[in-house]
């Protein structure tokens, strides 16, 4: 059984990374391998400038929320959670909007984006209890309204920026992912390796916790410096991952279902399996909105936000009717 399990991640790790060099080359143009092997020509250049850091990009971000997903489920014992939904994702995007108006180097935004991340959880995990029980109805409620507050703070500030900063808030709140210098790249993977990397090697202490937090200190874990640990570092995947696409809903909240149907509910499985699918998904709508408008005569995309939302928004329904009547 464990051997069947760890072909099919085997298996899925195979297909992302031919899913990666299939967006490089098949996007619009088509490259060839000899167009790419000329290091001198502009095709080379839009392969390895272009092409393969929007791939890597998508692929990355796609991981993160899956897997910041899978954290917020398994945590707050809620199949409905997601960054997008409980508002998370909202509190990043403002901090990252402040920093933008304000002028910050690059390097620090996702760290603002972080610190706001981590800041709107707390208040809203602390808003959604009542006599110190979270209730599921009051978080998704909690949720909702703190999105839009954020984003009437977002539209705010925007109204007071200059040009330049009002396209960039306005990329954030569509949720686009253009292609980033091998640098920045590189600096931003750093923060998601590192996330998922803690994240994995505590799964163990994510199935115990998803039990319940009574269970959990019962079977000597300390729930508190636990849950502490685990929205910290989710804060930071979120922060991360916002400050680079802006706002990609749905992605968090589909994944991990597909990941436990496939995979089952061990987390220690779980996280990497949500991590590929949640970074092939993101990656086929990377590539639906450059090509599902007329691209060569229009000369236009979609931003990928939409994608994920156009794909996500009937499934949250499916999901969240499911949970009514169980």
């Amino acid at each position: 059984m464990r051997l069947n399990l760890l072909f099919k991640i085997i298996a899925l790790f195979v297909f992302c990374v031919l899913a990666i060099l299939a967006f490089a080359f098949l996007s619009e143009p088509v490259l060839s391998f000899a167009d790419v092997a000329q290091a001198d020509s502009l095709n080379h250049y839009i392969f390895w400038q272009l092409r393969l850091p929007r791939a890597v990009l998508a692929f990355a971000i796609g991981a993160a929320l899956s897997v910041s997903g899978v954290s917020f489920q398994a945590l707050l014992k809620n199949p409905l959670a997601d960054p997008y939904i409980l508002g998370v994702s909202g509190g990043a995007a403002l901090g990252y909007v402040l920093g933008v108006v304000l002028g910050m180097p690059f390097f620090l935004l996702p760290v603002l984006a972080f610190v706001s991340s981590l800041a709107c959880l707390i208040l809203i995990y602390k808003l959604a209890q009542t006599d110190g029980v979270l209730s599921v109805t009051n978080l998704l409620l909690v949720g909702i309204v703190f999105n839009a507050f954020s984003f009437a703070l977002i539209l705010l500030i925007n109204s007071v920026a200059h040009f330049g900063q009002a396209q960039q808030i306005l990329y954030l709140l569509l949720g686009s992912l253009d292609p980033l210098p091998w640098s920045r790249l590189l600096l931003i993977l750093v923060f998601l390796i590192f996330g998922f990397c803690f994240l994995w090697l505590r799964a163990k202490e994510m199935n115990i916790l998803s039990l319940g937090d009574e269970d959990a200190f019962h079977l000597g874990v300390n729930v508190q410096r636990e849950k502490i640990l685990f929205f910290t570092v989710t804060s930071l995947l979120v922060g991360a991952s916002v400050s680079l696409c802006g706002l990609i809903g749905f992605v968090g909240l589909i994944v991990p279902h597909l990941a436990r149907l496939l995979i089952g509910a061990d987390h220690r499985l779980v996280l990497p399996t949500s991590a590929l699918l949640g970074g092939s998904l993101l990656l086929f709508c990377e590539f639906l909105a450059a090509h599902l408008i007329g691209f060569e005569t229009l000369n236009t995309r979609l931003p990928v936000g939409a994608v994920t939302a156009l794909i996500g928004a009937p499934l949250f329904v499916i999901l969240l009717k499911r949970q009514v009547r169980s």
